[in-house]
């Protein structure tokens, strides 16, 4: 068998498989094979909606969903609960199958990839039919709900990425608490002064802090540095420049030279950075609202419990965090739209967004309800959750097109190179820039 021949013949096979997992998908999705809800039952309408939840957001869900059925007694709606990892694989399937749900969650990351390829709905003509508050939200998050100047998304929640810090170590260490205008020098005096070697085998296992080796984790240090990852078009990735090399430099100098990061290897064996937090292993790390719930039952080994609160990253040459969103999308021409659309303006509306807030899970995108008692709640940690909303000021959002997962696994791997030593900011972002810049042209083409 000659290549070419081997190749169809993959390809082949590869499809016959690709078919029967969409036949499959298409007899055994919710409500498949049956004629639309809305003309069978004189009115009453299936809405399907897909999520990633875990058992906690699920239970949210469901009590925010059986409301809006107590108000809607002609909407069902059956729920897609998708493992994470396995999540937009799923719906990839069902888009192709014909069979995609009518509304489902998104992260913003991935709005372009499905925007781009015609699956979700444009919103822009519905907020302005039914003057849906877009005018009373964050501004900062707008941009992540866009795709080409178009609101294909709107917020179940959205967070800024802010300071977690353990104050019981910052105490031992005699440091001050991190604080707004804190500075890189600040940041690395205090990692120094907590790292240590607690059982003495000469090798450090507490640590100040830990440097990810993703997009998210990098970015505000570039941007902090005056740097940027992309120009505006997105033609460009600009880790090369001068700004981008020093940040990344700086990040793998706290890991190597002066040891106060775990190596991502470390880090990984010691079930990464939100996971040494929230056992007393790290003092510091950073993250988004969510990691509120996973750190209020923090405890040492000794069953302590860990006494933790937020605050502002450290900045250099300007202040910059990260903001992430968490977005419901509609199916493009769906057969039940209007009905989709009007659950989708619930979730996302001020009852929606002031349930979510109450969950302590995100930060809700109406400035009205992240002001209120249903977001800023004395009664649990963190003491200065007003650091979230204080930072949305110079957040942004993450610079991305609809070929963000090529391009993203190269720079995660060269991320992983200069954080576990093997090359130098610079080395690896000469060799990796020329290679991203590559797969950003052939996305456009």
């Amino acid at each position: 068998m000659n290549g070419c021949t081997g190749q169809k013949a993959i390809f082949n096979f590869r499809n016959v498989v690709l078919f029967i997992v969409i036949i499959a998908v298409v007899l055994i999705a919710p409500g498949c094979g049956r004629e639309s809800a809305s003309k069978k039952n004189k009115g009453k309408v299936t809405l399907t909606l897909a999520c990633w939840e875990g058992p906690e957001g699920l239970q949210a869900l469901k009590v925010l969903l059986d409301q809006y059925k107590e108000e809607h007694p002609n909407v069902d709606i059956e729920i897609q609960q998708v493992p994470g990892s396995q999540y937009y694989q799923r719906l990839k399937i069902q888009f192709a199958g014909g069979v995609a749900p009518d509304i489902m969650q998104l992260a913003y990351d991935q709005l372009p990839s499905f925007a781009s390829k015609g699956t979700i709905e444009p919103l822009d003509r519905l907020i302005e039919r039914d003057k849906f508050p877009i005018n009373d939200m964050f501004p900062q998050v707008l941009p992540a709900l866009k795709y080409k100047g178009q609101f294909y998304g709107l917020p179940r929640g959205w967070t800024t990425f802010v300071l977690y810090y353990n104050k019981d170590m910052f105490r031992e260490a005699g440091v001050p608490f991190p604080r707004e205008g804190w500075t890189w020098d600040d940041f690395l005096y205090a990692c120094r002064k907590i790292s240590k070697d607690t059982d003495g085998d000469g090798k450090i296992d507490r640590f100040g802090c830990d440097g990810g080796v993703q997009y998210d984790a990098i970015a505000p240090w570039v941007w902090q540095n005056g740097g940027r990852v992309f120009t505006p078009d997105m033609s460009r990735c600009l880790l090369n420049s001068p700004e981008a090399i020093e940040a990344l430099q700086f990040l793998q100098d706290c890991q190597k030279k002066y040891k106060v990061f775990p190596s991502p290897m470390q880090a990984q064996d010691l079930g990464g950075g939100g996971e040494m937090f929230r056992s007393g292993r790290q003092a510091m790390f950073i993250q988004g609202r969510w990691a509120c719930l996973s750190f209020r039952d923090a405890a040492y080994p000794d069953g302590r419990k860990i006494n933790w609160d937020v605050a502002p990253l450290p900045g250099k040459k300007e202040e910059a965090t990260v903001l992430f969103a968490n977005c419901y999308v509609l199916r493009k021409d769906g057969p039940n739209l209007e009905e989709a659309w009007k659950l989708m303006q619930f979730l996302t509306g001020y009852t929606g967004q002031a349930h979510q807030a109450r969950t302590g899970r995100d930060m809700p995108s109406l400035v009205s309800v992240a002001q209120s008692p249903d977001f800023m709640d004395p009664n649990n940690p963190p003491e200065h959750d007003e650091v979230f909303l204080q930072v949305a000021e110079h957040a942004r959002p993450l610079e991305l097109d609809e070929n963000a997962g090529a391009w993203g696994d190269m720079l995660n791997g060269y991320l992983i190179k200069i954080m576990s030593g093997q090359m130098t900011a610079k080395d690896a972002m000469n060799e990796a820039v020329p290679q991203i810049n590559k797969l950003l042209a052939r996305g456009k083409e």
